[in-house]
């Protein structure tokens, strides 16, 4: 099957099919023999006229480097930051203006990292030039995920069927076990065998789906129970800072006795692995293991800059460029998160309209919103009327203005203090339209940072809501709505993400 990644997003790996990536690992298997036979700049003209945007604004030193490297072995430049010091994003820059820029600085392909869930899919909407996610938030980090499975391939004598692997230390918190996980969920008679703390332990969500699609995942109670039944074990360090209001100290006492040290690899034939970087303090690395024949971390740390060499070269080996137009995308600013509503008639009219004959209503507001909604949406001050009001202690308060509708951040702040509103436009006396603003529950996706103004959508994935950006999983929490309407919201949204470009 031919494989063509020109001018491919990376954002998921589940983006990525069972063909596309043994595609990939074979160039990057490839790449790797040149080097092994001293013929590391064999391609480096490929990519000469060529430039690569790096745009990390959290620390990195593998992902970032291994990039610059990978262009630079390919004939190309890199330019960009590491950091928001220094940058315009102190001056409150969005990511949809940043991104757009390097477009308009004529650069062929960016690699980002950024502390928000589905920031690298909204940059991707946004920039016309190829985008490449080197982790967004908690979310995803897909070529750590790829580089992981060349180093498996490689290992493994060409072939990622039948692999047995361990996991352990905070599986959790991070990315790169969900990502890595997804992937090897393409490929025949995958074991993942893990044993960690239960706060630090793999989510039941992707252990469901991961059942699903067919691999073997079994918890064990130490891990020497685990080393006995793998040959790669997979090392993670505790994400301490996705951890709010956990100490240090507990961290390190929930690691303890999962840490590897030599009593721990000793007598098995396992090859342990790590994404790197190794937390020094929890050291749940033993040094003494790095000198172990098990260590391959460092080696696996090289196979980065092959995969990201191989990914370089399939997206940008072409002729040809993307001419920056300098305008956005018309359905960027609308998402698909309004869940239409029955219009019930003439009581509930009565009840919603009285004092208002053009304006707009917000009902089932929690108990105790009402002065939190009052102070974000500030109507009053803008030259509107605003009446908020609960006929009973025990009613969910509601809203009345003059507004002829409200903005989507008046709907998103709403959203964020008392989520699932329900909004109604009254025109001439009359419900013209009544929708519940839905807004992803992740707390971290970006669709929940008002001044980012990203539009949610959603798409439908096995009858669920899926946030598009993030791809958390939502879930309709008010009885207001009825099966048959949340039926036909989802049948209206796409079961799948789609391109936007």
């Amino acid at each position: 099957m031919a494989v063509d990644l020109t001018n491919r997003d990376v954002i998921s790996i589940t983006d990525f099919s069972r063909e596309e990536i043994l595609h990939l690992c074979r160039v990057g298997a490839m790449m790797y023999e040149k080097e092994k036979a001293g013929e590391r700049h064999a391609f480096s003209s490929v990519l000469v006229g060529r430039s690569l945007a790096s745009m990390f604004y959290e620390p990195s030193t593998r992902t970032r480097t291994s990039f610059h490297t990978g262009i630079r072995e390919l004939g190309g430049l890199s330019d960009g930051f590491s950091g928001a010091e220094g940058t315009s994003v102190m001056k409150k820059e969005t990511i949809r203006d940043t991104i757009t820029m390097m477009g308009a600085n004529h650069f062929d392909v960016a690699v980002m990292r950024h502390p928000l869930d589905g920031s690298l899919q909204w940059a991707a909407d946004v920039a016309r030039i190829p985008v490449i996610n080197g982790g967004d938030g908690k979310n995803e980090h897909p070529t750590q995920a790829l580089l992981d499975l060349l180093t498996l391939y490689v290992l493994n004598d060409g072939t990622l069927d039948g692999l047995s692997i361990g996991f352990g230390g905070d599986l959790s918190h991070g990315r790169t076990i969900r990502s890595l996980s997804l992937a090897l969920s393409h490929f025949e008679n995958i074991t993942i065998r893990w044993a960690a703390e239960d706060f630090l332990g793999m989510p039941p969500d992707l252990v469901d789906l991961l059942r699903a699609r067919g691999v073997t995942v079994s918890r064990e109670d130490t891990v020497r129970d685990v080393m006995a039944g793998v040959s790669y074990y997979y090392m993670t360090r505790p994400q301490l800072e996705r951890m709010p209001g956990v100490s240090d100290r507990e961290v390190s006492e929930m690691m303890g006795r999962y840490r590897i040290d030599l009593e721990k690899v000793e007598g098995f034939d396992v090859k342990v692995l790590h994404p790197l970087p190794v937390n020094s303090e929890v050291a749940e690395i033993d040094y003494r293991v790095y000198f172990h024949a098990a260590q391959a971390f460092f080696r696996q740390a090289e196979f980065g800059i092959f995969l990201r060499k191989a990914l370089l070269y399939e997206i940008l080996n072409h002729d040809g460029y993307i001419r920056y137009e300098g305008e956005l995308l018309p359905e960027l600013e609308f998402g698909n998160n309004r869940l239409s509503r029955t219009i019930a008639g003439k009581t509930e009219e009565r009840m919603f309209i009285d004092r208002i004959h053009t304006g707009t209503v917000v009902d089932h507001l929690l108990p105790g919103s009402r002065k939190a909604v009052d102070e974000a949406l500030s109507l009053e001050n803008r030259g509107y009327t605003c009446i908020t009001a609960s006929i009973k202690e025990k009613r969910n308060p509601f809203l009345k203005t003059d507004l002829d509708e409200l903005s989507e951040r008046d709907m998103k702040n709403i959203a964020l203090i008392s989520p699932e509103p329900t909004i109604n436009y009254i025109r001439d006396g009359h419900v013209s339209e009544k929708f519940v603003y839905l807004l992803c529950e992740n707390e971290n996706c970006v669709t929940r940072v008002v001044a980012e103004d990203v539009p949610p959508k959603f798409y439908a994935e096995d009858g669920r809501i899926h946030c598009r950006y993030c791809r958390s999983e939502l879930h309709v929490r008010t009885h207001k709505v009825t099966d048959e309407e949340r039926a036909r919201y989802i049948s209206s949204l796409p079961q799948q993400i789609e391109a936007m470009k």
